[in-house]
């Protein structure tokens, strides 16, 4: 879940269903008899935890992008990929 920090108008921008995601979360730590977090204090803890690790942990709007993305398979690669797990599959069935 993202949360903007807009520096010039010095306001916290949340996902319409912050606090939706946030209950459902609570439901699941109760269920496993752990405290439950409000939503203002799970932002000051992640943004706390972010701040204390700047450099693994500030990154530009790109940068950020990239590291959860994963990276698209080009045609021989898919073909190399499948033609592995087919020979895998023929080795198994002998």
């Amino acid at each position: 879940m993202r949360v903007t920090i807009d520096l010039e108008r010095e306001i916290v921008i949340i996902p319409d269903n912050f606090f939706k995601k946030i209950a459902e979360d609570n439901e699941r730590l109760q269920r496993f008899k752990a405290t439950p977090i409000s939503g203002v204090d799970r932002i000051k803890n992640a943004f706390n935890k972010a701040m204390a690790d700047t450099d693994n942990r500030l990154l530009t709007q790109s940068n950020a992008k990239t590291g959860t993305r994963k990276k698209a398979m080009t045609p021989e690669e898919a073909k190399k990929v499948l033609e592995e797990e087919a020979a895998k599959e023929k080795k198994e069935n002998k």
